[in-house]
């Protein structure tokens, strides 16, 4: 079964990040240097689910007896988010995203 064009690129990500020689921050700099807005905001919204997933991931580790300083900056930066554009919740069997929104934002993520 061929892969999706996202997992190939998941792939490719970690292969570089895994590599000691490469620098995360030159990385962010030149993403958002060279790349539109449009670019930049589906950036963000890559940092988002992956801050969301590291967060439930936070949660079962935490059970096993595992951690990281990953780990518990999503933890933290996800509440963030929560507080900030209401919590999202994923159903796991459906994996539909059901978000509670706080009203007294006027602006929320769907409204770029």
């Amino acid at each position: 079964m061929a892969k999706s064009k996202e997992s190939k690129i998941a792939e490719q990500l970690a292969d570089v990040l895994n590599d000691y020689t490469v620098t995360p921050s030159v990385i962010a700099n030149c993403l958002i240097t060279y790349n539109s807005l449009y670019t930049q905001d589906r950036l963000m919204e890559l940092v988002k689910w992956i801050i969301k997933y590291e967060a439930l991931r936070f949660r079962t580790e935490w059970d096993k007896g595992n951690t990281s300083e990953g780990l518990f900056m999503a933890d933290y930066l996800n509440d963030s988010l929560e507080i900030k554009y209401g919590a999202e919740h994923i159903d796991p069997i459906s994996f539909e995203d059901k978000r509670i929104r706080d009203n007294k934002y006027i602006m929320d993520l769907d409204s770029f």
